[in-house]
């Protein structure tokens, strides 16, 4: 491939994502998870049916911006795919809201 990024907007650009993306991070060809940069749809749904309203919504919905950004230096720090560094991180965020929830 001759692209430096891989940004789709849809789902399942990659059918390997585990294999390919540490591939093209191997390459370096920058990878972006579909649901990490496609977030927005889910969180506009998500407070709609929660009522959260407009402004709330814009507020989480630009947070998607600052969320790529760390997983971008995460996959550089510790020399990992943006694929890993974006499953780490939400990984951590689901073990951190279930010991807030006990």
């Amino acid at each position: 491939m001759q692209c430096k990024i891989i940004a789709g907007s849809a789902n399942n650009q990659l059918k390997d994502e585990v294999v390919t993306s540490a591939i093209l991070h191997e390459r370096g060809i920058l990878y972006a998870p579909d649901y990490l940069i496609n977030a927005g749809a889910l969180i506009s749904c998500y407070s709609e049916i929660q009522n959260y309203g407009v402004d709330h919504t814009e507020f989480v919905i630009k947070n998607i911006y600052n969320a790529t950004r760390d997983v971008l230096k995460k996959s550089k720090e510790e020399n990992i795919s943006t694929f890993e560094a974006a499953n780490r991180i939400a990984e951590k965020r689901i073990q951190d809201i279930k010991k807030i929830k006990r």
